[in-house]
């Protein structure tokens, strides 16, 4: 065995699982670790360089970037394709798209943290945050500065403001449900910790004085704090986070509210997390699928009680002209009837009234709703002329033409939307609607589905 332990290295086999002792010797070890002592490159061996922290910091004349430095990193941080390199690689914050890594380069900039990536651009919606964006926009002025900011930069900066706004509604609409909690009506007293569902009328009346708001606005302001706060708590959460905005966030309680606790906690689940990329309009697409698979047989029961409530409203334009408009009309008559107006516009067109297709669609409208006929017609001097009101849409002014110009004939969808505007009339008449409504949707009446507020609706 003593023989085996002073194997030279030439003695060593191809085997690499060796069986021997270990074919270096004591000695051998000794001087190669002190070869490794002498190459190696250790600054806290030297006295002078060691790093003591009251020692670390470079020379005087030293620590100063100089100025190809300093050029080269304001190119970096303006090259845009460099921006737009880094923010392919992640997300810029809490469901945003944009960058969530750190990129090379420095910016000498205000704005420099919230560039594509760095911190101030992924951090979530917060105080900290609103402050850190207020400092980034100085300049001494009245008013904020942008100048050195780059374009990644201000992009940053506007998504920043975005997550405040969504966290300082997130926080306003948690004071509004502890409004609520704090004023139950009588006889509807929660357990301890938990939410009223009714709250009486002068709950709502002090809040709209508070905030300067109508009455219906305040009384929807409790409605959505009081949903986000007992059972849409993922949304109430992604708002906070600035991943949605309130317009998001209410758009979800608006297409939930009258679903159970169940049933709005599944539609809340599928949507939540993809809220944030998607534009309001696709929101409220992908929230009516949400709807129809969680809560099918409910969503057809919504439809047939909101059928009930079928109203024609009409109200003032900021601009001095009038809006009337439709709510809750069947479907099908809708189409029939919008089919109808397109193919009246066309003939107008046709005739050569002048005018785009959607001021010519509006003149048609008036015209199947007065009867009349807009139409140009020659005039005694020749030139164009519109005609007389009074009469149909065909020219005729026998009271049972149609807009095809014979009595009892039809065209493209007017024959459907004869029996619209005819079946619309009889339910208006009969149900004794007012011309003049809410246009929030809201609704007044027995048997409505309504989500807990002022009043107390069931849902």
């Amino acid at each position: 065995m003593a023989a085996a332990s002073a194997q030279g290295p030439s003695e060593w086999d191809e085997d690499p699982a060796w069986s021997r002792p270990d074919p270096m010797t004591a000695e051998e070890r000794e001087a190669w670790l002190d070869r490794l002592c002498q190459l190696d490159d250790d600054p806290c061996d030297g006295p002078q360089e060691y790093w003591d922290p009251e020692s670390c910091a470079p020379p005087p004349g030293q620590d100063e970037l100089t100025e190809q430095e300093l050029a080269g990193a304001a190119a970096a941080a303006a090259d845009e394709m460099l921006a737009l390199d880094a923010a392919s690689t992640g997300r810029r914050g809490p469901g945003q798209a944009g960058s969530g890594r750190v990129f090379p380069g420095e910016s000498v900039s205000r704005a420099a943290g919230f560039g594509a990536g760095m911190a101030w651009d992924v951090t979530p919606g917060c105080a900290q945050l609103a402050v850190a964006a207020g400092a980034a926009a100085g300049g001494g002025g009245p008013g904020d500065c942008f100048g050195g900011v780059a374009d990644h930069e201000l992009a940053g900066l506007v998504c920043a403001w975005d997550r405040v706004e969504a966290h300082a509604a997130a926080r306003k609409l948690a004071a509004v449900a502890e409004v609520f909690r704090r004023n139950p009506a009588d006889g509807f007293e929660p357990e301890p910790g938990r939410m009223p569902a009714v709250v009486p009328g002068f709950t709502r009346d002090q809040l709209a004085c508070a905030l300067g708001e109508s009455r219906a606005a305040a009384d929807w302001l409790l409605t959505v704090a009081w949903h986000l706060a007992t059972r849409l708590g993922a949304t109430l959460g992604a708002l906070a986070d600035g991943e949605i905005t309130r317009g998001k966030a209410e758009l979800i309680v608006r297409l939930t509210h009258y679903l159970s606790d169940e049933e709005a906690k599944a539609v809340e689940a599928a949507i939540v997390g993809r809220a944030g990329r998607l534009t309001p309009g696709g929101l409220r697409s992908a929230l009516a699928r949400a709807v129809l698979e969680a809560a099918p047989e409910t969503a057809k029961e919504r439809r047939r009680s909101a059928a009930r409530f079928a109203r024609v409203e009409r109200w003032a334009e900021d601009s001095g002209n009038a809006a009337l408009m439709g709510r809750e009309l069947p479907p099908d008559e809708v189409l029939a009837c919008d089919q109808r107006i397109c193919w009246w516009a066309g003939e107008l067109r046709k005739a050569g009234l002048e005018g785009g297709m959607d001021e010519l669609r509006a003149r048609a409208y008036l015209d199947l709703l007065l009867g009349k006929d807009s139409r140009p017609r020659p005039g005694p001097d020749g030139t164009a002329a519109p005609a007389a009101g009074g009469s149909t849409a065909s020219g005729s002014t026998s009271s049972g033409s149609t807009a095809s110009g014979s009595s009892g004939s039809t065209g493209a969808g007017q024959g459907a939307g004869d029996r619209a505007s005819s079946d619309s009339a009889d339910r208006a008449s009969a149900g004794g609607n007012s011309a003049g409504g809410d246009r929030t949707g809201g609704s007044s009446g027995g048997g409505a589905q309504q989500p807990p507020g002022v009043h107390g609706h069931s849902r």
